[in-house]
Protein backbone atom coordinates (compact mmCIF):
# COMPACT_ATOMS: atom_id res chain seq x y z
CA UNK A 1 0.00 0.00 0.00
CA UNK A 2 1.12 2.75 -1.11
CA UNK A 3 1.83 5.71 1.94
CA UNK A 4 0.54 8.86 2.53
CA UNK A 5 2.86 10.88 4.66
CA UNK A 6 1.07 13.79 6.57
CA UNK A 7 1.68 17.12 4.78
CA UNK A 8 1.64 20.50 7.45
CA UNK A 9 1.61 23.68 5.72
CA UNK A 10 3.68 26.73 7.18
CA UNK A 11 1.98 30.13 6.31
CA UNK A 12 1.96 33.73 6.52
CA UNK A 13 3.13 37.04 5.99
CA UNK A 14 6.83 38.09 4.83
CA UNK A 15 9.62 37.51 7.39
CA UNK A 16 6.82 36.30 9.66
CA UNK A 17 9.56 33.56 10.81
CA UNK A 18 7.79 30.99 8.61
CA UNK A 19 11.48 29.76 7.71
CA UNK A 20 12.61 29.33 11.34
CA UNK A 21 9.56 27.84 12.70
CA UNK A 22 9.94 25.10 10.16
CA UNK A 23 13.27 24.19 11.14
CA UNK A 24 12.56 24.61 14.81
CA UNK A 25 9.72 21.85 13.96
CA UNK A 26 11.55 19.80 11.85
CA UNK A 27 13.81 19.59 14.73
CA UNK A 28 11.54 18.48 17.76
CA UNK A 29 10.11 15.75 15.04
CA UNK A 30 13.29 14.16 14.14
CA UNK A 31 13.80 14.25 18.44
CA UNK A 32 10.29 12.32 18.42
CA UNK A 33 11.42 10.10 15.58
CA UNK A 34 10.23 11.65 12.97
CA UNK A 35 11.88 12.17 9.24
CA UNK A 36 10.46 15.76 8.00
CA UNK A 37 11.11 16.84 4.44
CA UNK A 38 11.20 20.69 4.29
CA UNK A 39 9.74 22.37 1.17
CA UNK A 40 9.90 26.42 0.34
CA UNK A 41 7.00 27.68 -1.72
CA UNK A 42 9.93 30.41 -3.06
CA UNK A 43 11.36 27.39 -4.67
CA UNK A 44 8.46 27.77 -7.01
CA UNK A 45 8.53 30.78 -8.14
CA UNK A 46 7.61 31.30 -12.35
CA UNK A 47 11.27 31.48 -13.95
CA UNK A 48 9.67 34.03 -16.86
CA UNK A 49 7.24 36.07 -14.18
CA UNK A 50 7.28 39.73 -15.22
CA UNK A 51 6.27 41.59 -12.35
CA UNK A 52 2.62 42.58 -11.59
CA UNK A 53 2.01 46.14 -11.86
CA UNK A 54 1.13 46.48 -8.31
CA UNK A 55 1.86 43.64 -6.35
CA UNK A 56 5.60 42.89 -7.99
CA UNK A 57 6.17 39.25 -6.96
CA UNK A 58 3.90 38.99 -4.02
CA UNK A 59 1.38 37.78 -5.34
CA UNK A 60 -0.19 33.80 -5.49
CA UNK A 61 0.35 34.23 -9.60
CA UNK A 62 3.83 34.41 -9.30
CA UNK A 63 4.47 31.06 -8.19
CA UNK A 64 4.01 28.37 -10.43
CA UNK A 65 1.28 26.26 -8.69
CA UNK A 66 1.40 23.40 -10.50
CA UNK A 67 4.84 22.40 -10.25
CA UNK A 68 4.96 23.17 -6.81
CA UNK A 69 1.32 21.11 -6.27
CA UNK A 70 3.08 17.96 -8.90
CA UNK A 71 6.22 17.80 -5.94
CA UNK A 72 3.80 18.01 -3.30
CA UNK A 73 1.45 15.67 -4.41
CA UNK A 74 4.65 13.01 -5.26
CA UNK A 75 6.14 14.10 -2.11
CA UNK A 76 3.37 12.75 0.01
CA UNK A 77 3.09 9.40 -1.67
CA UNK A 78 6.62 8.57 -0.55
CA UNK A 79 7.76 8.97 -4.23
CA UNK A 80 9.37 12.37 -4.86
CA UNK A 81 13.64 11.83 -5.80
CA UNK A 82 14.07 15.55 -6.78
CA UNK A 83 12.90 19.11 -5.83
CA UNK A 84 12.99 22.35 -7.65
CA UNK A 85 14.79 24.66 -6.58
CA UNK A 86 14.72 28.76 -7.25
CA UNK A 87 17.92 31.31 -6.99
CA UNK A 88 16.18 34.25 -5.94
CA UNK A 89 18.74 36.49 -7.33
CA UNK A 90 19.20 34.73 -10.89
CA UNK A 91 16.04 33.50 -11.17
CA UNK A 92 17.37 30.21 -12.26
CA UNK A 93 15.22 27.06 -11.61
CA UNK A 94 17.08 23.66 -11.06
CA UNK A 95 16.13 20.49 -9.40
CA UNK A 96 17.88 18.93 -6.26
CA UNK A 97 17.89 15.36 -5.12
CA UNK A 98 16.09 14.05 -2.13
CA UNK A 99 19.17 12.14 0.00
CA UNK A 100 17.61 10.96 2.83
CA UNK A 101 14.15 9.01 3.59
CA UNK A 102 10.97 10.90 5.01
CA UNK A 103 7.80 10.43 6.67
CA UNK A 104 6.52 13.93 7.12
CA UNK A 105 6.66 17.18 5.04
CA UNK A 106 6.80 20.60 6.15
CA UNK A 107 5.45 23.05 3.40
CA UNK A 108 6.74 26.49 4.00
CA UNK A 109 5.38 29.63 2.51
CA UNK A 110 3.91 33.03 2.04
CA UNK A 111 2.42 32.45 -2.06
CA UNK A 112 1.70 29.05 -2.90
CA UNK A 113 -0.51 27.64 -0.26
CA UNK A 114 -3.48 29.77 -2.11
CA UNK A 115 -3.61 27.42 -4.67
CA UNK A 116 -4.10 24.48 -2.61
CA UNK A 117 -5.81 25.22 1.01
CA UNK A 118 -9.54 24.59 -0.80
CA UNK A 119 -8.66 21.07 -1.99
CA UNK A 120 -4.99 19.74 -0.90
CA UNK A 121 -5.07 17.74 2.17
CA UNK A 122 -3.10 19.23 4.47
CA UNK A 123 -2.66 17.84 7.94
CA UNK A 124 -2.17 21.06 9.47
CA UNK A 125 -2.36 24.58 8.76
CA UNK A 126 -0.40 26.50 10.58
CA UNK A 127 -0.59 30.46 10.14
CA UNK A 128 2.53 32.74 12.00
CA UNK A 129 1.77 36.13 12.64
CA UNK A 130 4.25 38.94 13.71
CA UNK A 131 4.50 42.58 13.51
CA UNK A 132 5.23 45.14 10.89
CA UNK A 133 8.08 46.83 12.63
CA UNK A 134 9.83 43.25 13.38
CA UNK A 135 9.42 41.49 10.01
CA UNK A 136 10.77 45.05 8.09
CA UNK A 137 13.65 44.88 10.37
CA UNK A 138 14.04 40.96 9.55
CA UNK A 139 13.92 41.46 6.03
CA UNK A 140 16.15 44.29 5.96
CA UNK A 141 18.75 41.85 7.55
CA UNK A 142 17.67 38.75 5.40
CA UNK A 143 17.55 40.82 1.95
CA UNK A 144 20.36 43.43 2.65
CA UNK A 145 22.77 40.39 3.48
CA UNK A 146 21.41 37.49 1.39
CA UNK A 147 20.16 38.99 -1.54
CA UNK A 148 22.03 41.89 -1.97
CA UNK A 149 19.25 44.34 -1.95
CA UNK A 150 19.78 48.21 -1.03
CA UNK A 151 17.94 49.22 2.00
CA UNK A 152 15.80 51.55 0.26
CA UNK A 153 14.72 49.01 -2.48
CA UNK A 154 13.82 46.53 0.84
CA UNK A 155 11.77 49.63 2.86
CA UNK A 156 9.71 50.91 -0.62
CA UNK A 157 9.52 47.55 -1.94
CA UNK A 158 8.05 46.18 1.46
CA UNK A 159 5.65 49.09 1.74
CA UNK A 160 4.75 49.73 -1.96
CA UNK A 161 3.87 46.06 -3.32
CA UNK A 162 4.30 43.65 -0.03
CA UNK A 163 1.88 45.19 2.37
CA UNK A 164 -0.68 45.45 -0.09
CA UNK A 165 0.02 42.00 -2.04
CA UNK A 166 -0.07 40.49 1.77
CA UNK A 167 -3.54 42.06 2.61
CA UNK A 168 -4.94 40.36 -0.91
CA UNK A 169 -3.50 37.06 -1.03
CA UNK A 170 -1.96 36.17 2.49
CA UNK A 171 -4.39 37.55 5.31
CA UNK A 172 -7.00 35.54 4.19
CA UNK A 173 -5.09 32.50 4.59
CA UNK A 174 -5.76 32.98 8.43
CA UNK A 175 -9.67 31.66 7.86
CA UNK A 176 -7.87 28.26 6.54
CA UNK A 177 -6.00 27.76 9.54
CA UNK A 178 -5.90 25.18 11.59
CA UNK A 179 -4.01 26.99 14.23
CA UNK A 180 -2.67 30.68 14.31
CA UNK A 181 0.94 31.47 15.91
CA UNK A 182 1.61 34.91 17.72
CA UNK A 183 4.34 33.57 19.77
CA UNK A 184 6.53 30.91 18.28
CA UNK A 185 7.85 29.36 21.02
CA UNK A 186 4.37 28.18 22.28
CA UNK A 187 3.46 28.31 19.20
CA UNK A 188 5.62 25.00 18.80
CA UNK A 189 4.63 23.53 21.54
CA UNK A 190 0.59 23.42 20.75
CA UNK A 191 1.42 22.54 17.44
CA UNK A 192 3.32 19.48 18.35
CA UNK A 193 0.35 18.66 21.10
CA UNK A 194 -1.75 18.65 18.03
CA UNK A 195 -0.06 16.44 16.43
CA UNK A 196 0.52 13.65 19.59
CA UNK A 197 -3.68 13.89 20.30
CA UNK A 198 -3.35 11.96 16.95
CA UNK A 199 -2.63 8.40 16.85
CA UNK A 200 1.19 7.73 15.67
CA UNK A 201 -0.11 6.00 12.53
CA UNK A 202 -1.67 9.26 11.10
CA UNK A 203 1.36 11.24 11.92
Amino acid sequence: MTPLWPVLCICGPSAAGKTTFAASLSQALQARGRQPLQIACDDYYRQDWSPHPLFGFDTADAIDDQALRVDLSAARQGQAQTLRTYDMRTRRVQRRSITTPYDVILLEGAYGPQHLVSDFPFFLVIYLEESVPRRLWRRLRRDVRDRHRSPRYVIRQMFREMLPGERHFIEPLKQNASVVIRDQSKGLDQVLALLGSVASDDV
